[in-house]
């Protein structure tokens, strides 16, 4: 296997079918990769407690652990890349971790899992996998209500469900893709860097998918300092558009036109 994806999902249902949706439209025509997916079944919290003090714990054995039973005859040297899929789940520990304690070890977390050729590569939604479909078609409300309260994130599928013109994962399709990902971008950036602009060359975001993908890093760092700390609240945000972006660099951005796409679109940037 020259170029085998290994995917840890925290779920079952719902990352899985965001990758069933993200292997039908970009995969598909990639003809050197073989994806494999796998469920951890609990929290990246867990996961990190298993390996952060052994350098040589294999994340793969972990897994077969958890009957996974699509890998239950892999190594680890089969796989070229491994990258990490989980929820922020900010609420789930607000009762016995603070939020400034608990976002230190999410940063731990990041730093641990921070390269897809070793221990892998954690991306991490926020607040959870159903950010991806927290966004409106119509470009007057791109980024309508992006801002989700913390205390509010027990109710957040229900919420994105009643609200989302992306309601159905498996019915997107290219287009609906690149829209999501061009909106990614710009929520993104806005978070990143407290301003709005329209991304319309890749080589003004080139530098968050160089050093190990910086950006995830940058963008939890914001999420903590600007808004869930001091507000109880954080930037509705999926990191799926992103690792794509990581993964097939400009040719896809050259597709989104980000620019062309978001032009006329109602963007704020956050305070």
């Amino acid at each position: 296997m020259s170029n085998t994806i290994l995917l840890i999902f925290e779920g079952e249902k719902t990352e899985l079918d965001i990758f069933r949706s993200i292997e039908k439209n970009f995969f598909a025509f990639d003809q050197g990769a073989t994806i494999i997916r796998a469920s951890f079944k609990g929290e990246i919290y867990q996961l990190w407690e298993r390996v952060k003090d052994d350098n040589f714990l294999d994340i793969v054995e972990i897994l077969k652990e958890r009957d996974n039973s699509d890998i239950k005859d892999l190594t680890r040297r089969q796989i070229s890349e491994v990258h990490l899929f989980f929820d922020h789940d900010a609420h789930s520990h607000s009762d016995v971790i603070p939020q400034a304690e608990y976002n230190s070890y999410i940063e731990k977390m990041l730093q641990t899992f921070n390269s897809a050729f070793d221990r892998g590569k954690l991306w991490i939604s926020y607040p959870m996998a159903e950010a991806i479909k927290h966004c409106k078609k119509d470009i007057n409300e791109c980024f309508h209500d992006s801002m989700i309260a913390i205390s509010e994130n027990t109710k957040y599928k229900e919420l994105v469900n009643n609200n989302s013109d992306f309601q159905d994962i498996k019915k997107l399709d290219n287009s609906a893709w690149y829209y999501l990902t061009a909106i990614n971008i710009q929520r993104t950036y806005c978070l990143v860097n407290s301003n709005f602009k329209v991304i319309s060359n890749y080589e003004e975001i080139k530098e968050w998918f160089e050093s190990n993908t910086i950006i995830r890093l940058q963008i939890h760092e914001n999420q903590v300092k600007k808004f869930i700390i001091p507000k109880s609240e954080m930037v509705a945000l999926s990191p799926f558009p992103l690792f794509l972006l990581n993964y097939f660099g400009s040719s896809l951005f050259n597709n989104i036109h980000c620019s062309e796409t978001l032009k006329n679109c109602s963007f704020f940037c956050y305070q």
